[in-house]
């Protein structure tokens, strides 16, 4: 029997460990010494192989500037320049101890230190595209498994709907947004200061009689911040514990690979970041032997994922949802993230509000609405007599918000028979690489 694991490796993190095994590891010390041992192994290398002429400056083709060039490909341009004039010093001595007729040769030097000036320039751009990459496709990772989560959550909701609508009246979803309301208020400093309410929502829905939230503390043990039932002890060495903390995932008493291991707990559930960062563990002692089934885990672990991706950004949105109360949460923690990557990787993201004052408004809005990318998130406002749709655009530059608003226009005309001025409605752009990009959104709203 195969164990369930209720969660999985992001689909595109193959590509970042691609990306870290090939990319070098700028670790200072070890890229100069590699650099200077590569060109001394070169020189080692020609002045055994030609050792009358081991720069080759009478050969067809100088093999020996091949290390400097692999070491400008590989590290930039200083450690190339360093590879050359290591080069260059060789010349020196060599002449030193057994001087070459003729002039120096300095064509020779300036030509090829310029092609391996050249080729760090060449590394040093692939590399920040490469950066640039790497840092779009961990953004669409952790936002594909957000997606995935909250899904899996929505489908559970339903089923869960269904059996206990009779009984209770109040939903999973409410609980759920009370519970992140919970994040956004009290996790500003501590990821699990609303730990009690967590636990007491888990209890609720997942049918959990002896349980606690527990967090690392000094000397490798942990420290109790929530627990229901009778407390117990968290034993750091705990066979569940420590498999449930290496494969970042939900792990019970019946998993295939803890079989005839000594533990005293029947679940152990980390709280687990999209970023895959630890916030806790949820470590069940007791509960009804029928109420552990895949249904009642699954549920736990999505509950667990929702709240921690909650928890890891309620103190960066809170200055957003303090100025706009009135935004959906999803809206607020994708603009701010798209913030933080426009300032540490230069990747534009966009924000469309779409201002319309007639009557008709919030059809016009409605449909334009129905026109967006995969990534866009979609925040409709009603104030007064004007209906206000504001559209987030991640890593869309200005280009595509030009686009953006030609099919809108286009559709607009084939649909409604008018265009933007017609229609009296005002599209403003938004950059979120402004230096206020939250006060340039409060004007758009005005």
């Amino acid at each position: 029997m195969k164990p369930k694991h209720y969660g999985q490796e992001p689909p595109l993190g193959a590509f970042a460990r691609l990306r870290a095994a090939a990319t070098p590891h700028h670790a200072g010390g070890w890229m100069w010494a590699e650099a200077v041992l590569i060109t001394l192994g070169a020189l080692a290398l020609a002045f055994f192989a030609r050792y009358e002429d081991p720069f080759l400056v009478g050969s067809l083709f100088p093999w020996l500037w091949f290390a400097p060039v692999l070491v400008a490909l590989r590290y930039g341009v200083s450690p190339g320049v360093l590879s050359s004039v290591i080069l260059l010093c060789g010349w020196l001595i060599m002449n030193t101890q057994r001087p070459v007729s003729g002039e120096f040769p300095k064509q020779y030097f300036l030509g090829w230190l310029i092609l391996v000036m050249i080729c760090g320039e060449f590394s040093a751009s692939w590399r920040t595209r490469l950066r640039r990459a790497e840092e779009t496709n961990q953004y669409l990772d952790q936002r594909l498994a957000r997606i995935t989560k909250r899904h899996l959550l929505l489908s559970l909701s339903h089923e869960r709907m269904e059996q206990e609508l009779l009984s209770k009246p109040a939903t999973l979803r409410d609980a759920l947004i009370s519970l992140r309301q919970l994040t956004v208020d009290k996790t500003a400093d501590d990821p699990l200061a609303a730990a009690e309410p967590l636990l007491s929502l888990l209890v609720q829905h997942c049918q959990l009689e002896v349980a606690a939230i527990f967090v690392p503390a000094a000397g490798g043990k942990y420290r109790r911040v929530a627990a229901i039932g009778t407390p117990f002890e968290l034993d750091p060495t705990d066979p569940l514990l420590a498999y449930a903390l290496e494969k970042r995932l939900l792990a019970h008493l019946l998993t295939a690979e803890l079989e005839n291991m000594p533990t005293q707990n029947l679940v152990a559930a980390p709280i687990v970041t999209s970023g895959d960062v630890v916030l806790g563990v949820v470590v069940v002692n007791r509960m009804p032997f029928f109420a552990l089934t895949t249904e009642t885990l699954q549920m736990l672990s999505a509950m667990l994922a929702y709240y921690a991706d909650c928890a890891a950004v309620s103190g960066r949105v809170r200055p957003f949802l303090t100025r706009f109360p009135d935004a959906p949460y999803e809206f607020a923690e994708e603009f701010v993230r798209m913030m933080r990557m426009q300032a540490a990787t230069g990747i534009d993201s966009h924000a469309v509000v779409f201002v319309c004052g007639d009557g008709a408004g919030e059809e016009v809005a409605a449909r334009i609405a129905r026109v967006k990318r995969g990534l866009d998130i979609n925040w409709l406002q009603r104030t007064g007599g004007r209906t206000v749709l504001l559209t987030l655009m991640p890593l869309a530059g200005r280009a595509a918000v030009d686009g953006y608003l030609m099919r809108i226009e286009t559709l607009l005309r084939e649909y409604l028979g008018g265009d933007f001025d017609t229609l009296h409605i005002t599209p403003r752009v938004v950059a979120l690489g402004g230096a206020d990009p939250h006060a340039a959104l409060a004007e758009a709203l005005k």
